[in-house]
């Protein structure tokens, strides 16, 4: 249930830990234990900067845990570039280099027969605990070993503890709660947990391969219904991905609507992930025509965590909008090539058939 809220906390506590240690530096050197620290090699440093990921899992793996004592249906599963989803035909396993979600990510879907809170409390709490026991197991290790082995059991259980005082202490930072926060709104009764949890459901599925128009069609209507009780990021996360489905259908109508609401509220959707959201707005500007709505959108999309086959496919649209037919061919080879690097399988399946068919509609100098 992380987040880059999460990753930019643990980097600020980095940074306030590396002064620390800076400063106790000196002292550290000329004690025994600093003597025993400089019998550390390359391959131990190495080894250590290696087990952050393992970390990571361990606390993401403690929410999927969580969930499966509840009776929860496990949907994602992300720790660095690593990716376990579920679809349709089983678990899946991709490697994806997204920044967004390298710091990790569970999600899982209640089970609607049995009452919800006691599930996400679950859920919510599995991270933090399994953060707590690997912290426990690290100082143990370096407590009762020697050499070598007692620093990596001391930096394992180090930097699991900086996980859990970042994740169990209640925050919020752009839009996002830690799971501190997740509990609190869940004992008050708060929706937003819950909401955020059908958008997870919807995000995971695209995230395994199913294209926006073949998503769960009762969660996309469920998360509608709700759409005007939400938090305004939430509410932009959920018109955003109504739209891509609706693109996907090729149903005008609704994808006119959602423009509307985004086209007005696009703010809400944090900068550095907002680049993808404004792209689909100029390209809904294209189609209906206003070429002058849609190079302000493109401005906006510049940089940010944007999948580079969609932008290449966006570039091509309003290459030919403009008559740069060698332009909007070059992108579109451009988007071809770039699509099994893809930070969203199920977007670029829409993407693919999109691309070809504008190459096939391209007329051959």
């Amino acid at each position: 249930m992380k987040s880059l809220g999460k990753v930019l906390f643990i980097l600020l506590f980095a940074v306030v830990g590396a002064g620390f240690g800076y400063s106790i530096g000196g002292g550290l050197k000329r004690s025994p234990l600093g003597q025993e620290m400089s019998q550390l090699g390359a391959w131990d440093i190495a080894l250590m900067l290696g087990s952050v990921i393992p970390v990571l899992a361990f606390h993401e793996f403690g929410h999927v845990v969580g969930a499966k004592l509840k009776g929860m249906r496990f949907l994602l599963f992300i720790a660095g570039p690593f990716q376990i989803t579920r679809t349709p035909s089983g678990l899946r396993f991709n490697l994806v280099w997204n920044l967004g979600t390298f710091g990790g990510l569970a999600a899982a879907l209640p089970d609607p027969k049995k009452p919800i809170r006691p599930q996400l409390l679950s859920l919510i709490v599995g991270g933090p605990a399994a953060s707590l026991l690997l912290t426990l197991i690290g100082l143990a290790v370096f407590q009762l070993s020697t050499g070598p082995v007692r620093f990596h059991g001391a930096f394992i259980g180090g930097f699991s503890a900086l996980i859990f005082l970042v994740t169990a202490i209640p925050s919020r930072a752009g839009g996002f709660m830690s799971d501190g926060m997740q509990f609190i709104e869940v004992l008050k009764g708060g929706q937003a947990v819950m909401q955020r949890q059908k958008i997870l459901a919807l995000s995971s599925q695209s995230l395994a391969g199913i294209r926006p128009r073949d998503w769960d069609q009762q969660l996309r209507e469920d998360l509608m219904q709700s759409v005007d009780s939400m938090q305004p990021l939430y509410q932009a996360a959920a018109h955003f991905l109504a739209l891509l489905a609706a693109i996907d259908r090729q149903d005008a109508a609704a994808a006119d609507q959602h423009t509307q609401w985004l086209s007005k509220n696009f703010e809400a959707y944090p900068v550095g992930l907002r680049q993808s959201l404004t792209l689909e707005l100029c390209l809904q500007s294209l189609r209906k025509g206003d070429l002058e709505a849609a190079r302000k959108w493109h401005g906006e999309s510049k940089g940010g965590l944007v999948d580079q086959a969609r932008r290449c496919f966006v570039d091509a649209e309003l290459a030919l909008a403009e008559g740069r037919h060698a332009d909007a061919r070059q992108a579109i080879d451009h988007g071809l090539g770039k699509l099994n690097r893809t930070m969203d399988p199920g977007v670029a399946v829409m993407t693919r058939d999109e691309l070809e068919h504008l190459k096939r509609g391209i007329p051959v100098p």
